[in-house]
């Protein structure tokens, strides 16, 4: 049995509690609204926001341990989750589309 396992997860979902803390705040209209999170892997979790000017949901995959400043500021841009570039099929029925930004 691996007793790190507990401790890790507990870590993971502390710095995951972290992250929503940080998306918490006064809502503006054109903004990409945060709507929910999941821990998908190991250091790995999916965010889901809701774009207001479009009608679709975004699944952003992000490294936990990798989720500073400049990840955060560009998933409240809208015009970053409206690059289609970056868009992939989504096979989650919780997202229309999944931006993956393991590698940001």
């Amino acid at each position: 049995m691996n007793t790190s396992e507990p401790a890790d997860e507990q870590a993971a979902t502390g710095r995951l509690l972290d992250l929503v803390r940080s998306f918490v705040t006064t809502h503006v209209e054109w903004k990409p609204l945060f709507i929910g999170a999941v821990i998908t892997a190991d250091d790995r979790m999916r965010l889901y926001f809701r774009s207001p000017e479009r009608d679709r949901t975004y699944g952003v995959d992000v490294l936990i341990s990798q989720t500073g400043p400049g990840l955060l500021g560009a998933l409240v841009s809208p015009a970053f989750l409206a690059n289609e570039h970056m868009h992939q099929p989504s096979g989650d029925p919780h997202c229309d589309v999944v931006v993956d930004l393991t590698d940001y």
